[in-house]
């Protein structure tokens, strides 16, 4: 062995960390002082590249079985081993479930399910991604059946993630993915990673340091909603996924499921969903007994159960014919008694991990085999568990103590340091756990786990309280001085550890910091979980913090609450700090509380209670004399206001920050808002150069601090006010803005400027007559508002898809959009938009034949005009001038025409003047009024046709050629109708491959 390994320039230390074990047991063997165990000696050969044919002997030598003298040695050192096949492909990845060289029993009994899975891996090439719920009680044999699929496809050279829960582990964010991530970035090829866009890698780096180590030119991420941040670093995990699997088959395994943290769980929802056209196999092991008790679970479980790409194996116990052969390919003399088989099936009701154990502790002299008869049996699957402790050496047992208080894999250095043997006895220690069935090693090095969860189960409650708490300290402070761990997993485990040892101040300041750590990778429910645990430790121990740290974390659980919109939980919380600082004379940060209590109103769209806190904190500022705080306030006021159709409120309270913001030269996020808060306000007075003009200045204010979040959406904003429906009807003005916005949106994954900015490009779209570009950004558009759960995006998104049928003169497919829209308004209680969705169903109806709401429409319109939302005013005029002309009223619908234009006109607003002048023509008409008639629809066709608005330029001219037929002018209807045929041509090509038609009989 000195040789080989001198031969490989290898020194004794660098040999010894290859194989996890110390430089002293290696400079022991090589001394012939001691033999390596079974699982060491097969990581030497591995490391010292024994070839094949030799290795059998190696083997055999290492363990005094054999001369070592046979081996041949090299005389020059040999090449480094290229895991690489030929073309550059991966190899194996990932650690098996079941390690190499740990003895195995054989494996029986799972014939039909190892070949289901064969048969599945072979499917994979046709780009038929599988998902496989494996299930049963503890001990069935479900990591050994992954274990066994997993050496499979590794001898098919196909990459294979695998991951374990822990339950001690439950409350860490996204545990599981962090495993399974960190090896696929390891594994993947840097020019696959590179394919991926940067801040989906930023996104994943947050979650996996490893990735920023191997890649470091990732950009900052911006801020985002927790909803939208995961959606997003869900999407950057499958594009990891995608890049590992390189077009081949991919396998991906997850054993306790069970234990799996929430976010874990959403996102094998998430992903099990999206595989079904990519080679993956997801593979997840759970424990049918748990369901009962996570309810998280049982909806995965049901819901993934539904798609097409599942299937569902729930494992049986083994037959008294699998007992039999069991027993048969251990071919052990010590277990030759006569019908021990059945006896064996009888009394362990053919549960593997319970028949294993009593075989084990029979093959290895543990228990003498007389009759079957007397062998002591347990009754459960912990007594068994016990009954292989009960065997451990006395000296031995410690160890494991420290191991089961460790709670999860742990490496050789941690446990060593720990128990406070000598190096020696300590392997020795280990080896014989090991040899033992009792823990076992993984391949990646240095690292141990219990050899099943019920083992450290057991060991753990075994141990004295007293004990307990005294280890569960040792664990702690030891962790706390390591820094090399990652954040995400230090906290959580210093919580653990020293709330279990019952060092209540550094249990509370850990509890808080995995919270907030947890709250930054969007896990909502996780930090709720912190945070709930350090305020029942707290109330429990209150002398474990100070005042101000009280109200600290309650201000975070706050925060954490109103982001999560549990609002009842959030206002508690916040009152709770409001109260206690007034008492406290700290009114700064009492009116702080204010503004946070509003805001967490305003996200219930709880809009009155949201008024009176602002209201409050605004007071309370300008007793202080604090014009910056009472900006701050103003804007959110408005905000508020302008969410609840309030904009006369709006306008006042944005005014009021901007004109303070201007007072005092400020330049930070506040002014951003303001002036932003203001651009809005104008803009639902329908004022779009007044409002570009204001958002103009956010633009230049948000790029001024690098705010990307601020950038896109007043970029997004201007474009908005350059639509037709609500703005200048500059369209091209529109497209670029909309098109700069998505391009920083997307860049940086601003996922809910997504949603709103595609339905501005796709109104643009509309008018344009691009229909199925459009219909693409739409299609896009609303999903994401759906998985985001945007309640008032989605409702835009459903008028946009109405107008658009609107157009095409689809008038039913409108009306629906139109209806659900206006279902989620009401359910979700959002005034915002509803006033315009109403006047959009009105038009919907009358084109249908349908008899509309005519007092429902009259009182959207005068909420409209009472609240100074100009824009949504001017939609309702629109359709009360329909709504006239559809029953016969000329003047009536000549009235509304003229409001309509006479609120147009000032602000420019070119196409809703061409639809006015448009009506006007159109009820001069009715009334045989024709030359005036012609004056209205010349004016308006020729607005449609100079600004580009195809649909309302075809409807004009078709209204010209009625006019032309009745006056008997065959010339100007035949002009006017070639020109409504041309148009209506460009229409249909705009449908392009959509799949959507356009009739040409139908529609105004």
């Amino acid at each position: 062995m000195r040789r080989r390994r001198k031969a490989l320039d290898l020194t004794q230390d660098a040999l010894a960390q290859k194989v996890s074990c110390s430089q002293a047991a290696i400079k022991k063997i090589e001394a012939d002082e001691r033999r390596p165990s079974k699982a060491l000696a097969q990581r030497l050969a591995e490391q010292l590249v024994i070839p094949a044919p030799e290795r059998a002997r190696f083997l055999q030598a290492a363990r005094a079985q054999g001369a070592a003298d046979q081996l041949p040695l090299d005389a020059l050192p040999v090449a480094v081993v290229n895991t690489a096949g030929a073309n550059g492909s991966l190899g194996p990845v990932g650690d098996l479930v079941t390690p190499a060289g740990e003895q195995k029993s054989p494996f029986v009994g799972r014939n039909n399910e190892y070949g289901q899975f064969l048969g599945l891996i072979a499917r994979l090439t046709a780009r038929m991604g599988q998902v496989v719920l494996i299930e049963g009680e503890a001990g069935i044999g479900k990591s050994r059946l992954m274990g066994e699929v997993a050496g499979y496809a590794r001898g098919q050279a196909l990459p294979v993630l695998v991951t374990r829960c822990y339950e001690i582990e439950r409350a860490i964010a996204y545990q599981p993915l962090i495993d399974l991530a960190t090896q696929a970035c390891e594994a993947a090829p840097e020019a696959s990673l590179r394919k991926i866009a940067p801040v989906l890698l930023a996104e994943i780096a947050a979650l996996v340091p490893a990735m920023a180590a191997r890649l470091d030119d990732l950009p900052p991420l911006s801020a985002d909603f927790p909803q939208a941040r995961q959606a997003r670093l869900f999407h950057a995990l499958q594009q990891l996924f995608d890049a590992l699997a390189q077009d081949r088959q991919l396998m991906v395994m997850i054993d306790d499921a069970q234990w799996a943290d929430d976010a874990s769980l959403r996102f094998l929802h998430f992903f099990a969903r999206q595989i079904a056209s990519r080679p993956i196999l997801l593979a997840c092991a759970y424990r049918d007994e748990e369901l009962a008790n996570n309810e998280d679970l049982a909806r995965l479980l049901e819901s993934l159960r539904r798609e097409t790409q599942t299937r569902h194996m729930a494992l049986a116990r083994l037959g008294a014919g699998d007992t039999a052969v069991l027993l048969e390919r251990l071919n052990n003399p010590k277990l030759d008694a006569p019908d021990l088989a059945a006896w064996l099936y009888r009394e362990t009701d053919g549960n593997p991990f319970f028949l294993w154990s009593i075989v084990h502790a029979l093959s290895e002299d543990e228990c003498v085999l007389g009759k079957t008869a007397s062998l002591p049996l347990p009754d459960t699957l912990r007594d068994s568990v016990r009954l292989r402790l009960a065997r451990v050496p006395a000296e031995d047992r410690p160890l494991l103590d420290v191991a089961a208080v460790l709670g999860r894999r742990f490496d050789f250095e941690t446990l060593l340091a720990l128990t406070h043997l000598p190096e020696e006895r300590f392997l020795h220690t280990v080896e014989s756990l090991v040899r033992r069935r009792l823990l076992r090693e993984h391949p990646e090095g240095g690292v141990y786990d219990f050899n099943h969860d019920k083992v450290r189960e057991v060991v753990y409650r075994d141990i004295g309280l007293a004990r307990r708490v005294l280890l569960h300290r040792a664990v702690a402070e030891m962790l706390e001085r390591q820094t090399d761990s990652e954040a995400h997993e230090r906290y959580a485990r210093l919580a653990e550890h020293y709330e279990r040892g019952t060092v209540w101040p550094k249990a509370l300041l850990y509890l808080g910091l995995a919270a907030e750590h947890a709250q930054k990778l969007f896990a909502m429910r996780e930090s709720l979980q912190w945070f709930d645990r350090a305020v029942a430790l707290l109330q429990a121990h209150p002398e474990a913090a100070t005042q101000a740290q009280q109200l600290a974390l309650y201000e975070r659980r706050g925060e954490a609450r109103a982001q999560a919109g549990q609002v009842e939980g959030a206002v508690a919380d916040f009152r709770r700090v409001i109260e206690a600082t007034r008492a406290l004379g700290q009114h700064g940060k009492a009116r702080d509380g204010l503004i946070q209590l509003g805001m967490a109103y305003r996200r219930a769209d709880a809009y009155e209670q949201a008024i009176a806190c602002l209201n409050e904190a605004l007071e309370a500022s300008r007793a202080m004399g604090d014009e910056h705080h009472a900006a701050d306030a103003l804007y959110h006021l408005g905000t508020v206001a302008w969410s609840n159709g309030r904009n006369d409120l709006a306008i006042s309270h944005h005014r009021q920050a901007v004109e303070i913001c201007e007072r005092l030269a400020r330049t930070d996020l506040i002014a951003v808002q303001a002036f932003h808060g203001r651009g809005e306000a104008h803009f639902a007075n329908a004022e779009p150069a007044a409002a570009i003009e204001s958002f103009s200045r956010s633009l230049h204010l948000a790029r001024g601090i690098g705010d990307k979040s601020y950038e896109s959406e007043n970029l997004m904003m201007i474009g908005w006010a350059c639509t037709g429906a609500m703005g200048l009807a500059d369209y091209r003005r529109a497209l670029s803005h909309f098109d700069a916005a998505l391009t920083i949106a997307r860049a940086a994954d601003l996922q809910w400027h997504l949603g709103p900015t595609l339905i501005g490009r796709a109104n643009v779209k509309v008018a344009l007559g691009k229909f199925d570009e459009a219909w693409a950004d739409l299609n896009e558009a609303l999903p994401r508002l759906e998985a985001l759960a945007l309640h008032r995006y989605q409702i835009m998104a459903h008028d946009a898809l109405g107008c658009l049928f609107l157009d095409l003169n689809c008038s039913a497919q409108a009306l629906q959009h139109f209806q659900r829209g206006l279902g989620l308004a009401h359910s979700a209680g959002i005034q915002y938009w509803i006033p315009r969705l109403q006047a959009d169903e009105a038009m919907a109806q009358l084109r249908l034949g349908m008899a509309c709401d005519q007092a429902a429409l009259q009182t959207a319109w005068r909420y409209a005009q009472d609240h100074q939302e100009v824009w949504m005013t001017l939609r309702c005029l629109e359709a009360l001038a329909e709504s006239a002309l559809a029953r016969g009223d000329t003047h009536g619908c000549t009235t509304y025409a003229d409001q309509l234009l006479a609120l147009a006109s000032p602000g420019d607003l070119r196409e809703l003047m061409g639809a006015a002048h448009r009506l006007r023509g159109l009820a001069r008409l009715a009334d045989h009024a024709c030359e005036s008639a012609r004056q209205a629809l010349t004016l308006a066709v020729t607005l449609a046709e100079d600004i580009g608005r195809i649909r309302l330029a075809w409807a004009c001219h078709r209204a010209l050629a009625q006019l032309a037929a009745a006056l008997g002018d065959q010339t100007a209807h035949n002009d006017s109708e070639g020109r409504a045929r041309e148009l209506a041509d460009r229409m249909v090509q705009g449908l392009g491959g959509s799949g959507l038609t356009f009739s040409l009989e139908t529609g105004q």
